[in-house]
């Protein structure tokens, strides 16, 4: 089961109909959308135009192949965010969800992080995995790398009342945490709608001690 939650190609909607779905759109996140759209564009338009010029073509081109790449990636964003979700749902152990998280967090800020799991070996999700990750793993792009030999945290996984809800919840030094982004509005917001997808929640407030703490909620199978 380690690898259950990496890297798992995630399956399309089945069948051939083409139904109506509903999907919620929030405005402030269209908002933001063209927002992002505006300045990707504007930087592009404006990397062609230097590219032109034999000074500066070599480099203008690198610069504009980089900004195609992430024009790219924030066009897989959107679209993940508007179009609905058929998940490919799978038992997955609560405690596996707990150490996915850790390890993407640990991936992002380059410390280790601990989990401390009070969780009944047979707790259980019904999630689709590849789903899960994509959210776990777009939280983390929230944050900045902070490396720190002397610097652990942890995701705590509890069951709420037991045996009913997973309660996964890290306390994120400030420091980890930059000015969030337009951009990093619509991560946090398709995070937010794959979670919600499978029954759960997401929710950022701060922590008694000062830090940021994440909360995400997800119904347990009995």
């Amino acid at each position: 089961m380690e690898g259950a939650l990496r890297n798992i190609p995630v399956a399309g909607p089945s069948g051939g109909g083409d139904e109506g779905q509903i999907v919620v759109i929030r405005p402030r996140v269209v908002e933001d959308v063209g927002h992002v759209l505006g300045n990707l564009f504007q930087r592009i338009y404006h990397l062609i135009g230097q590219a032109r010029n034999p000074e500066g073509g070599a480099v203008a081109i690198d610069q504009l192949e980089a900004s195609t790449r992430r024009l790219e990636d924030f066009l897989r964003l959107v679209i993940d965010y508007v179009s609905p979700l058929c998940p490919a749902l799978q038992y997955v152990a609560a405690t596996d969800a707990a150490q996915s998280l850790a390890r993407q967090i640990s991936d992002a800020v380059g410390c280790p992080v601990r989990v401390d799991a009070r969780l009944s070996a047979e707790g259980q999700l019904l999630v689709d995995p590849g789903r899960l990750a994509r959210s776990f793993g777009l939280l983390a792009m929230q944050l900045r790398a902070h490396p720190s030999a002397d610097e652990s945290i942890e995701v705590r996984a509890v069951a709420r009342p037991p045996g009913r809800l997973l309660t996964l919840t890290a306390c994120l030094p400030l420091r980890w945490l930059p000015a969030r982004t337009t951009e990093a509005e619509i991560q946090w917001a398709v995070a937010e709608k794959f979670l919600e997808t499978h029954g759960g929640t997401l929710e950022e407030k701060p922590a008694a001690s000062g830090e940021v703490l994440w909360e995400i909620v997800l119904p347990l199978q009995s």
